[in-house]
């Protein structure tokens, strides 16, 4: 089996958490139940819409 060399990462290519929304078009959102298990992930346009889909999907 042919050996890999190890991963290098360019720091100078790593994308901003900003930039990622702007290319997805929203917010991540992660839903928690009050047992803190996560009920929804996903992403919304808004904060706004972030909070409607939690409401929605953990039923409080």
């Amino acid at each position: 089996m042919k050996k890999l060399n190890k991963l290098q990462i360019n720091s100078e290519k790593l994308m901003k958490n900003e930039e990622l929304i702007t290319i997805t078009g929203g917010v991540n959102c992660y839903c928690f139940d009050k047992n803190n298990n996560v009920c929804q992930a996903g992403t919304a346009g808004s904060e706004a819409e972030c909070t409607y889909m939690c409401l929605y999907a953990c039923g409080y």
